[in-house]
């Protein structure tokens, strides 16, 4: 009746690995998806064990990676890619003879360690619901400050963490519904718990993108209100300067006799002229609230 823990990180030795899923009859198929490090998450059961593949989220010291989880009658097998700090706290319950988790079945801990991992979704997942406020906020109150790449590679954040986990409610809904001789009554309550997390987590991924979606239309509306902006301006100089051409355009025809050509102050008072031109348009364009 003990329990046995085998953690493998890494998988460069490969005969060792084998050796391994010998010793706990592990399938070729199992053992075939341990070395595919591409698989999505997804639940196998077998007549002598549990398989179930989840994916640890990187961290400062290691990638993405795929971890892969047996579950048998008195042993858990864990094979992860790299070594990986996520399951620390685990191994610290265990050293202490107080836990409940030192004190329980072999299920209990194959519980412990799927929470851990989706802890680490549960806590990206706030991460960027901060970092979407964050720019929500931003692109509301200065759009110059951020660009539309920036908020692209935030939504690609969003959906790589959302076609990630995505399987998870339905694998868990899975454990609790089918019964299995490894997996006992207590064990499936702590699960729910997960599975109440997962939900929760498909959901707030759902609203990230939407929120990110509406993001990137107020971004672009306010580009088309600066543009818009910019343009006005333009059109507003442009029709002060129709009248200004045409004036100049009359008084640049070569005729012998002109009004104020042989005038000593004729220059000046077109000048003044245009001026007054400038000045009444301008003047008209801010009663009717165009400028």
């Amino acid at each position: 009746n003990q329990r046995c823990w085998v953690q493998i990180s890494g998988l460069s030795n490969i005969m060792s690995i084998v050796e391994v899923a010998k010793a706990f009859s592990l399938s070729t198929l199992s053992l075939e998806d341990v070395f595919s490090t591409d698989q999505r998450l997804k639940l196998d059961s077998y007549e002598q064990y549990l398989a179930i593949t989840l994916r640890i989220l990187p961290t400062e010291t290691t990638e993405d990676q795929q971890f892969s989880l047996f579950l048998g009658k008195h042993w858990v097998l864990s094979i992860t890619e790299y070594a990986s700090e996520v399951f620390l706290p685990a191994i610290r319950q265990l050293e202490d003879p107080q836990t409940k988790l030192q004190g329980g079945n072999s299920s209990v801990l194959f519980h412990t360690l799927i929470d851990r991992v989706v802890d680490q979704y549960l806590v990206r997942a706030d991460e960027l619901e901060n970092e979407t406020d964050e720019l929500e906020q931003l692109v509301i109150t200065s759009p110059s400050s951020t660009d539309a790449p920036t908020i692209h590679r935030h939504k690609a954040k969003i959906l790589s963490l959302r076609r990630m986990t995505s399987p998870l409610k339905d694998i868990l809904a899975t454990m609790i519904r089918v019964e299995h001789p490894f997996l006992d009554k207590n064990t499936k309550i702590l699960l729910t718990d997960i599975q109440d997390h997962a939900l929760w987590l498909a959901e707030e991924c759902e609203m990230l993108r939407e929120t990110v979606s509406s993001v990137m239309e107020v971004y672009l509306s306010s580009l088309d209100t600066k543009m818009n902006s910019i343009m006005k301006v333009l059109t507003i100089i442009s029709t002060i300067f129709i009248p200004l051409t045409f004036l100049t355009g009359l008084y640049g025809m070569n005729f012998s006799y002109m009004p104020l050509a042989t005038y000593r102050w004729g220059f000046y008072g077109m000048l003044v002229c245009c001026m007054l031109v400038v000045f009444a348009m301008a003047y008209y364009f801010w009663r009717k609230r165009w400028w």
